[in-house]
């Protein structure tokens, strides 16, 4: 939990207040953050008087997410099987979760069986990469010094919700009305390049493609993204930019 605060976090908390916008959080509203991490959603929504709970998968992330915000409620739980009763939030919000979950069609299903009739769900993915300079940068990396196509276990295609049309078709599906897609724009401010390569570190998947690679290549990709990384260096240090696709959408009244 700590290495995600210090480094995703750093990004990710600035998507907070966008999602609660595109849900209409205020105060006396009451908020669910799926895959909550350590709760910068839920404590985003706190701070402007609502009621928050957080659910994520994972126990540390749970802790450190109660430790953060006392004020709010946490819980272990599974995105894709909510539990909670049917028309239970005003709205939901998932930061960089859903593509995550092994079936994302049932985690945005579930989130529209929780709202209640009226309710707004939004959830944001980063950009395609070449939007994205950190994932253009990692991933170029790879496929020049190592190899890309690795044995990893199942999941869904990767960058799927970071093309709008598949983020609004989902959204239908589900049973949401009037889904949007924007962009929000995000960077990445490392010390250095080395904490470029803590990041990509700090991405599961991105993780496990480096850690099987072999030694030679993998020293080589560090090196391509730690240098890499300066091309991002202006009068302010390092900026990478990370946009991110935002998609919300409304559970009928």
């Amino acid at each position: 939990a700590a290495s995600y605060d210090a480094l995703f976090g750093s990004v990710t908390r600035h998507a907070m207040e966008p999602l609660l916008d595109a849900t209409d959080v205020r105060a006396a509203s009451c908020g669910l953050e799926v895959c909550c991490g350590p709760g910068y959603g839920a404590g985003a929504a706190l701070a402007r008087g609502a009621r928050a709970v957080g659910v994520d998968f994972a126990p540390a992330m749970v802790r450190a997410a109660r430790a953060l915000y006392p004020s709010a409620e946490f819980q272990q739980g599974d995105a894709e099987a909510l539990g909670f009763d049917t028309s239970t939030f005003d709205a939901v919000i998932c930061a960089f979760g859903v593509n995550h979950l092994q079936n994302p069609d049932l985690g945005i299903s579930e989130a529209h069986r929780v709202l209640r009739p009226g309710g707004k769900y939004a959830f944001t993915m980063w950009c395609l990469p070449g939007k994205s300079k950190f994932h253009q940068l990692v991933l170029e990396s790879i496929r020049s010094h190592g190899a890309l196509e690795v044995a990893l276990p199942d999941a869904p295609p990767p960058f799927r919700f970071s093309e709008p049309e598949a983020c609004i078709a989902a959204l239908l599906r589900a049973g949401f009305v009037n889904p949007r897609v924007d962009e929000v724009a995000l960077s990445f401010r490392p010390k250095n390049g080395t904490q470029v390569l803590d990041l990509a570190y700090s991405a599961v998947r991105m993780e496990m493609i480096l850690t099987l690679q072999t030694a030679d290549s993998r020293e080589r990709i560090h090196r391509a993204i730690v240098e890499g990384a300066e091309r991002f260096r202006g009068g302010g240090g390092i900026e990478v930019p990370m946009p991110a696709v935002l998609a919300c959408g409304e559970k009928p009244t």
